[in-house]
């Protein structure tokens, strides 16, 4: 499994924004190979942590080659003060007590 970390400190959200954020969720969960997402809020700051996961790298590339994704990634100045994208591969995952919540993979 592969985890696609997206950091972000946002900035002014419009309509068109929404949209295209839509969208793109829309074309992550039509993606063959996607697993799931979380969203994560830090408590001292507006920072943003996404995490996307997928079943292979074959699964991000072909989400990543989607016009709505190209199309974000080209305009994301428009709607985020900054952004960082991390991909790792997840070698184990354990624990307990977080029910639904859980990771994608248990």
């Amino acid at each position: 499994m592969y985890l696609v970390t997206f950091r972000l400190d946002p900035g002014e959200y419009d309509a068109e924004f929404h949209d295209l954020n839509d969208a793109i969720q829309a074309a992550a969960e039509n993606t063959k190979g996607y697993l799931g997402k979380q969203t994560w809020q830090a408590p001292d700051s507006e920072e943003v942590l996404v995490l996307y996961y997928w079943e292979s790298l074959d699964a991000i590339e072909s989400f990543r080659s989607g016009a709505d994704h190209k199309r974000a990634k080209q305009r994301w100045a428009e709607w985020y003060d900054a952004y960082e994208v991390t991909i790792t591969e997840v070698i184990d995952t354990y624990g307990s007590g977080f029910g639904e919540d859980a990771s994608p993979i248990r």
